[in-house]
């Protein structure tokens, strides 16, 4: 039997259930158990993820069961507050009990052992400041490939976040979904002498049970595990297999490019969000038609028309045009704190079909890229021979591609 306050065991369990629900790994067991710490152990585990959360309590007798994660959540959260609960095993069942009569909620019991989590030791550390997996998470997984990207069967490095160190010591994130990349100068944490992609539900998954005010001790074991750990939590994961190709998508930066075109950040993201509402099947392109030195927004067909306030320095791209969904992400990123440097975005464009060098002024610690979208239009805008249908600007610029 347990004896533990019913906020505390809210506290426990809500964050594992979210964190197995970002991981994505469905429905999966939790197992409860004592220790011989004299405190009690919630984890769940699969081949990717493990993760053990330790909690102080009053152990009256051992317990060891295993039931459905969600089940145990959805009834945790109905439990009263402020009140003690009271954990036993009794007819099979795993009862939560509180008060002086006999008012408890069920839960089920799994037919499962409940294996005790054994953290590998491991071989290196480093150390992460407080709230840096949470602003890695925010930030950087918008850029990751989504679950199911027929690219990630050749490239499974694209589900997550790259992390490298340089010779200089100097730490840099990379995310890409093939579409759009972002490279990140890290600056509150370090990393091992090895590249590796961490894959990004994974990440979001971690982030929900480490708390964002602590330091996080992050492992690399000789089998290849790495480990995330802060007090009493302790998650263990799997990389994915191989790396992106960051020499060739570097080269795809381009600060150089004969036409530049400076927009008020907000007025971008509003934009990008005005041309989704009015595209239609699904293909939220805009133009972006520079003439005059002023820079005019234009869907296909005509149904939006937009006049933007920018600003452009003219060098033989007469027009291109851009995903919403991709360029709303780029310019997005700068709206955090740790990146604001102007109001202003800036479009830094070789040609229709190259990639669009993406960034700030007097920011250097982030490099971003996002590929175009040809079409016909903007193929008779530049002059080129007209495309026979709208598609997706790979392979001609497939040089932020992987």
């Amino acid at each position: 039997m347990i004896r533990i306050p019913s906020e505390m065991l809210k506290g426990v369990v809500g964050p594992i259930a979210k964190s197995a629900r970002k991981s994505g790994l469905g429905d999966k067991s939790i197992y409860v158990s004592t220790t011989e710490e004299g405190m009690v152990s919630f984890y769940y585990a699969d081949t990717a993820l493990s993760v053990e959360r330790k909690v102080n309590a009053v152990i009256e007798a051992d317990v060891s069961v295993a039931t459905s994660i969600f089940e145990l959540d959805q009834k945790v959260a109905a439990l009263p507050s402020n009140e003690e609960i009271l954990m036993q095993v009794e007819d099979g069942r795993l009862k939560l009990r509180w008060g002086n009569r006999d008012s408890h909620i069920a839960v089920d019991i799994l037919p499962e052992t409940a294996m005790m989590l054994e953290p590998p030791l491991p071989n290196e550390t480093v150390m992460w400041m407080p709230g840096a997996l949470h602003g890695i998470v925010r930030m950087m997984i918008p850029f990751c490939a989504l679950p199911g990207n027929e690219k990630a069967s050749t490239t499974p490095a694209i589900l997550g976040i790259q992390f490298s160190k340089d010779e200089t010591d100097e730490v840099y994130l990379r995310a890409t979904d093939s579409f759009k990349y972002v490279r990140c100068l890290a600056t509150k944490l370090d990393w091992f002498d090895v590249d590796l992609s961490l894959d990004a539900r994974t990440l979001q998954a971690i982030a929900e049970v480490l708390p964002p005010d602590a330091d996080v001790t992050v492992g690399r074991t000789k089998f290849g595990l790495v480990v995330f750990k802060t007090g009493l939590v302790t998650c263990i994961t799997t990389p994915l297999r191989g790396v992106l190709p960051v020499e060739f998508m570097d080269k795809a930066f381009n600060y150089n490019a004969t036409t530049k075109v400076r927009l008020d950040r907000l007025e971008l993201i509003e934009l990008m969000r005005r041309v989704r509402a009015v595209s239609a099947n699904n293909k939220p392109y805009t133009m972006l038609v520079v003439k005059n030195g002023r820079v005019t927004a234009q869907t296909p067909g005509g149904n939006l028309v937009q006049d933007l306030s920018g600003t452009v320095e003219e060098g033989g791209v007469a027009a291109i045009a851009i995903h919403a969904n991709h360029m709303e992400v780029a310019a997005m990123f700068f709206q955090s704190p740790n990146y604001r440097g102007s109001d202003e975005i800036v479009l830094h464009i070789s040609s229709h079909r190259s990639p669009i060098t993406v960034g700030i002024d007097g920011q250097d610690r982030v490099n971003m890229t996002v590929l175009p979208v040809v079409i016909t239009e903007v193929e008779r805008l530049n002059d080129g021979s007209p495309a026979p249908t709208t598609r997706a600007a790979t392979p001609a610029a497939a040089a932020a591609s992987v």
